[in-house]
């Protein structure tokens, strides 16, 4: 179930321009969701940067996207900041009051260790009119240091222990990522970058207070939290090529990927040769690899590749995590 948080203005890759106004990079928003993840449900949210804007037509951006959600069908739920101010509450007592779908409220760690947290979560779930039975909890964690596991989970359950409603709420979600903000450090060929949020995770499944409501698994995907869109035309990366399996990433790293594209042939290969490839029945991700690595598919742009990385490594938390875990997605 993904939380979807629609980015401050940027370059439209899909339509290949930058876009200049609220109305231009909100309006494609509702119509995309539905073609890409359908009616099951999905946490949506936005931007600090738009959430205070108003598109043309009077309507402030989060009732925008819900009323267009709405009409197209989709089960999305809103998600908030627990700090979220007066105007965006009382969008989104409109919205559950509608959709009758509940809210996210996100939390981070330095909320976390604030005393005044139990009182804001009741504030806000009592100005929206829901319950804790209709909330779910976000604790993004962003990308700290897990290790050791244990001792990690022990901080994170002791925290957890002053927030008094947690036990009432719907979900507890964690959310965090170990991947590196670069891979500038990793050497040209075949790398390993341990899955520590995932490793953490399963450590903190059998630690944690069962006074809680069992924690859901949450990540990054291949992105590292202060990812920042960039316009890939002007971006010189490397090519790579991350490949999720059991506890750890591989990353095939080459040299500069608009110099040499090809280079994503090899990289291909690599990854369906090292005894570790799922198959191409796996994923849309894994077909891609395996079409390039036998080079009846091109090497694409970079922003194919992420996708690619993105769409095995979804495939693989569900499918191969959280599925023989007994996990809840």
């Amino acid at each position: 179930m993904p939380l979807i948080t629609i980015p401050d203005i940027e370059f439209d890759f899909e339509e290949q321009r930058q876009k200049r106004t609220v109305d231009e990079h909100v309006q494609p928003f509702p119509k995309r969701f539905c073609q890409k993840w359908g009616r099951r449900p999905a946490w949506v949210g936005l931007d600090k940067n738009i959430a205070q804007e108003s598109m043309s037509n009077g309507l402030d951006t989060l009732s925008y996207v819900f009323v267009n959600l709405r009409s197209l069908g989709a089960r999305a739920i809103p998600a908030i900041s627990v700090h979220a101010d007066k105007n965006t509450l009382t969008a989104v007592s409109s919205i559950t009051r509608q959709d009758r779908l509940g809210v996210g409220v996100c939390i981070g760690l330095e909320d976390l260790m604030k005393r005044n947290l139990n009182a804001n979560l009741i504030r806000l779930v009592s100005t929206l009119g829901l319950s804790f039975s209709q909330t779910d909890l976000l604790l993004d964690l962003g990308a700290p240091n897990f290790c050791p596991y244990s001792d990690f989970s022990a901080a994170l359950t002791r925290a957890l222990s002053k927030v008094k409603v947690l036990k009432g709420h719907r979900r507890l979600v964690l959310i965090g990522s170990a991947m590196p903000e670069s891979v500038g450090a990793l050497a040209k060929g075949m790398s390993e970058i341990p899955r520590h949020d995932w490793l953490f995770y399963q450590t903190a499944l059998k630690e944690m207070d069962t006074r809680f409501p069992q924690p859901i698994f949450g990540d990054y995907t291949v992105v590292h939290p202060r990812f920042r869109a960039v316009d890939m035309r002007l971006y010189k990366p490397a090519g790579k090529l991350f490949y999720t399996v059991k506890d750890k990433w591989i990353v095939c790293k080459g040299g500069a990927f608009q110099s040499n594209r090809a280079q994503m042939h090899d990289h291909c290969q690599s990854i369906v040769g090292n005894g570790l490839f799922k198959g191409p029945m796996y994923s849309k991700g894994d077909e891609y690899i395996a079409r390039c690595a036998a080079r009846v598919e091109g090497p694409s742009n970079a922003t194919t590749w992420k996708q690619v990385a993105i769409n095995h490594h979804i495939s693989h938390v569900v499918i191969d995590d959280l599925a023989t875990l007994g996990g809840q997605p």
